[in-house]
């Protein structure tokens, strides 16, 4: 993730905030890295204080790799894609070459799904050009 992709999901959830929704959440990432930078980002960035009971709790629930999320669903999901360097070609390569992946994270939504991520670079990923046609 970089940072601007980690600027977007948290303009995403103060958005979100400020409509009045419920924090009933996944943000979905096909990498551990990822979603290591996106709990510590939120729990530095303040926007789940007042929103959510336990902002600690809320982060280690409700952020994780498209594999710890599969099997339950949520309202809206925000799927971060990460890799986002033209150089990071074998990372998105591995992620494209799995159908499973990009159906977990975009299952998992009952109504929303938002999308984060380079997108120059992601639609060239084997299954991701599915969802390049489809955004």
């Amino acid at each position: 993730m970089c940072q601007a992709e980690g600027d977007v999901v948290v303009d995403c959830l103060r958005r979100l905030r400020a409509s009045g929704c419920v924090p009933n959440i996944y943000i979905v990432t096909p990498f551990v890295v990822v979603q290591d930078r996106l709990r510590e980002l939120l729990r530095r960035d303040g926007v789940l204080e007042s929103w959510v009971d336990d902002p600690y709790s809320w982060v280690r629930e409700r952020i994780g790799t498209v594999h710890t999320v599969q099997g339950r669903e949520a309202e809206a999901v925000i799927f971060v894609l990460g890799a986002p360097e033209a150089a990071q070609r074998g990372a998105r390569g591995w992620a494209g070459g799995r159908p499973n992946l990009l159906n977990v994270a975009v299952t998992r939504a009952k109504e929303a799904v938002y999308v984060v991520g380079n997108r120059a670079l992601w639609k060239q990923a084997g299954v991701f050009q599915s969802l390049d046609r489809l955004l």
